[in-house]
Parts: structure tokens; sequence; C-alpha cells
């Protein structure tokens, strides 16, 4: 890791460098290297140091020494015009980049999977031969390690269909944008570890690169772009480190940015787009993300800009079946891991996620840690108990701008069972399993409400702002609510009524949910909680 002071990493202009601080680095380069030369006889002020020759420093410190100490200086020298071309930001090629841009192309395609079988199928494979992925540097090494241990060649990418069908409606998105339209952000969003930012971003590059267009992909964990474009017919590839929001306004940025290039942003937990300034580019912008507060601070981010976010599915269990097949897998394992994690890949592919996932779950069921959660607008809950599914109105589709919330497959429902057989319930769905959702399953669920619209209430009835201000209704585990959903035929009415009797009660707690709420039943809107 890079210590404070050590200006060699920070910036490394040798020449305007003082004598101390030469000494320092000298210093520095002696002890890493272990070489025997005396400090003090080489020290000087950087400017001197930068124009000796091989032979001077070799006659200085000694052969050895002198030819590591000349190398050295003159990659600080390379280091520093680097830096100094790119206008602040540090580029630096990297061979790797190109030669995945040109394997990606070069990959293997295929289908896999009936479509007769299932709306979800066929699946489009890439089997792309590289150790290299921008973003996941460390995670495609052990993906080529762990392909080649099945005799595989080479990393397979799953191409989702519901990925294929989000990649040409993103790409219509851009040329309307190239030829004049405002729309520049598309924001595609769904559980997390269902493949959005590995699998869809290669296939979205993959489209980009067929064409021969520039792609640079901000990958917040690694606090590093990669830029991507061709030069002489073929890919190539530079780096830099996105260490603060001036990045933008560097030379490096401008020179690439452009309405034609694509900016594909990888968010990281708890850091969102980090150090992304939306007004300073220009490039039209492809943002990855599970909903969570990231999403929610993202949007705000482009709150006066226009844009458009889709939501995909977690995987289908036809889905499931292919990909242990392809990975020579157990399909029976598979299938037990899918009924616990909700067709959350990156949950059931590897067994130690898997029981990761299980003991999260475990606990998020009984309130005492919920890890990761689901943000919908003003609603939190636990990812390992609700799913956020795209709620389509096309049948054809696999994705859509709506969702909703679901509880997560067959284990969560299997509870859900056991808890209204003990109260004997015949049936938990529609209002009675909303009533579920708040009050029995998710301990404490809190939920932002929204200002009693002016033509529901007679606000001169009520005190002074009782009823006009936002507030945060808390659910109880032994809450008894009540609910009304114009999603269920005749609700309407008596949603409309209940809320003018509670509004003229002065007694009465009424929250209303926000506009759009997602509910368990499907319904979107006019959705009245109480006590």
């Amino acid at each position: 890791p890079k210590k404070a002071g050590q200006w060699w990493n920070e910036k490394p202009d040798l020449e305007d460098r003082t004598k101390k601080e030469v000494k320092q680095w000298l210093q520095h380069f002696k002890q890493e290297n272990e070489l025997d030369f005396n400090v003090d006889d080489v020290a000087c002020r950087g400017k001197l140091l930068a124009a000796r020759t091989e032979a001077q420093l070799k006659d200085i410190a000694g052969k050895i020494a002198g030819i590591d100490i000349f190398n050295a200086k003159e990659e600080l020298k390379k280091k520093a015009m680097e830096t100094e071309e790119s206008g602040g930001a540090k580029l630096t090629e990297n061979p790797a980049g190109g030669d995945y841009a040109k394997a990606l192309v070069e990959a293997e395609k295929r289908e896999a999977g009936d479509a007769k079988i299932s709306k979800f199928l066929p699946m489009v494979l890439l089997t792309v031969c590289t150790s290299f992925i921008p973003g996941f540097t460390a995670i495609a090494a052990e993906e080529e390690k762990r392909m080649k241990d099945k005799n595989i060649e080479g990393i397979l990418i799953f191409g989702r269909k519901c990925f294929l069908q989000v990649v040409k409606e993103f790409r219509r998105l851009r040329k309307a944008y190239i030829d004049g339209a405002i729309l520049r952000f598309c924001i595609l969003a769904g559980q997390s570890g269902i493949g959005k930012s590995l699998a869809f971003s290669q296939i979205y590059m993959r489209e980009a690169f067929i064409q021969g267009e520039k792609v640079a992909f901000y990958s917040v964990r690694e606090d590093t772009i990669y830029l991507f474009r061709m030069e002489d017919g073929k890919y190539t590839c530079q780096q830099a480190e996105v260490n603060d929001h001036g990045f933008w306004k560097t030379k490096a940025w401008k020179t690439f940015d452009g309405r034609s290039a694509h900016l594909i942003i990888d968010p990281a937990p708890s850091q969102g787009h980090k150090y992304f300034k939306v007004h300073l580019v220009e490039a039209f912008v492809v943002y990855l993300t599970s909903p969570n507060s990231e999403l929610s601070n993202f949007e705000k981010e482009i709150r006066d800009l226009t844009w458009k976010r889709f939501f995909v599915p977690t995987l289908a269990i036809e889905e499931s079946k292919v990909i242990a097949t392809e990975l020579k897998e157990s399909q029976s394992v598979f299938l037990e891991r899918f009924q616990r994690t909700g067709g959350q890949l990156r949950d059931f592919i590897w067994k130690d996620r898997y029981e990761h996932f299980k003991a999260c779950q475990y606990n998020a069921w009984a309130g005492v840690q919920t890890g990761e959660y689901v943000h919908l607008g003003d609603l939190k809950v636990s990812s390992r108990i609700f799913s956020d599914q795209p709620s389509p109105t096309d049948e054809t589709l696999l994705y859509s701008e709506k969702y909703v919330i679901v509880a997560q497959r067959e284990w969560v429902k299997s509870k859900i069972f056991q808890v209204y057989a003990a109260k004997h319930f015949k049936n938990f769905t529609g209002l009675d399993g909303e009533k579920w959702f708040f009050a029995k399953t998710y301990k404490g669920c809190k939920l932002l409400a929204r200002r009693l619209p002016k033509n529901l209430a007679d606000a001169k009835k009520k005190k002074k702002n009782d009823d006009r201000e936002n507030k945060v209704h808390e659910f109880p585990a032994d809450s008894t609510l009540k609910t009304f959903s114009d999603g269920v035929e005749g609700q309407i009415d008596k949603c409309r009524k209940h809320i003018k009797q509670v509004a003229e009660d002065q007694k009465a707690e009424l929250t209303v949910c926000p506009t759009n709420y997602p509910a368990i039943d499907g319904a979107t809107n006019c959705r009245t909680l109480c006590d």
C-alpha cells in the first residue's frame, strides 16, 4: 500500500523535487531493493538527477546500484510525462485489456436451452478465452482456473435472454441520443448476484466492440476506469485511477468523452457512484445496480435529467438447470440451492457463498441481522427475505420499468404457510398477504409516508400540519393493519372513504404510502396502512 508523503507514488515529478525529497526517494529505493550505495553521494536536486547518465551514476553509486538507480529514475520521468500528457490523470497502457476486447469479440457464441420449455430460454453462451476482465481482475483469474479444473477452455459468460433484450433497448436509446435525443442515462436494476455487473456488462461491451465504438468501464470497487478505443483496426486499452471528482475534467477523459462514447458504471456497496460527476460527462451512461441506497443516491444525482430504469428478474429455474449443465454441476444440488436463494446466481453457484446466504437468511427471518437490504422508493427490506421483480405489461418482455416486491422462493413461502397455519389462516394472498408482509415477516419495517392528498381530507378540521407532514411509520410485529388497493376490484372507493374518515378524526393515525409503492399483490398505488 502507498504511504502518505511518498511523492514518487502520488506525483512522480522528479525534475521538480528538492535534494531532500530526492534523498527520501533514494533511501526508500535502497531499502526496498537491498542495494549497497551511499545515499548522500547520489542525492541532489531532482533536475540534476534526471539529467545524469547511466555511466555517471555507475561512477557515483557503483556498477549494480548505478544501473538500477538510472532505470528507476528514467521510469519516474516516464510516469511524469504520462501524467502531464493526460492532463493530471495518469494513463497507463493495459495490453491485457486490448487482448480482452479481441477475445470478447471472437468468443465462441452458442445457444443453450429450449424456448419451448421456458420463456427465459434460450440463453446465449459466450466462451471468452481471457484471464482479464475490466473491473473483475481477481475474479477473472480465479474463474479461468476454475474452468480449467472442469476442462472448460475460457470463461463462460451466461447471456440471459432478459439481458439480451435490455442490451437491444439500451442501444436503441443510445442511437436516439446520438441523433439528438436528451435521454442519456440508463439504469439496469435487479436483485444482487444475478449477473448484472459481470455477465450483462460483457454482453453490452461485446456489441459495442463489434461496432468499433469507444467504451469506458468505471469500476468503483477498483477505483479505476478502463478506456477502450479502436486504433489501426484493433482495440487498445488504457486505465487510470479515479481518486477524486476532478478526473472528469482531465485531458485524459475529455479527449475520450463524447455523445458516441459508452460509459458503464459498476458501483460498489456503501460507495455507490463515488467520484462520478454527471455534469462533467457527455457519454451515454449505463449504470448497473441492485435496488439499494446507492441506486437512490444515483437517481438523486441525475434527478434533473432524462433517464430510464429497467428491472430484470432473478434467474428462473430453467436457467439454473442450463447453468448446472454447462458448468458440469449436479442439477439436483443447484435446484436445492435455488429453492433458498430465489435465483441469485452468485449465491447458489458456489457452495461457500450458499452456506453464507442461508445463515444470513435465517438471521433476517429471526430479526437478528438482515445484512443486505432492498431499497425501493422509501421501503427498506431484507434482500434475504424479499425480492424485487419486473412487472412487464408485455408478455414477450422479460424486463420492465415497473416492479413488485415478492417473497423470496420456496423457503420463504414455506415460512409464510407455517405462520398462517399457526393462526388458522387458509389464504395469505392479496390483502391478507400484504398485512403479513409488513406485520409478520419484517419486524420494525419503516416506511416514509407522503403527505395526505388535499382532495382526500379537509385540512381545516385537523391540527395545523398534523396530516401534512412527511413522517416515518414503524410497523411492530403485532400490528393490525388496514390495507386498501386499487389493484383489487372495489377497493378504491373504500380506500378513499377510509382516508377521509381518518383525516376527520384527530385521534386516528394515518399513513399514506409513497406514489407507485409496490405491494405483494402487485398493485402499484393508492395504498393505505394504519394501526
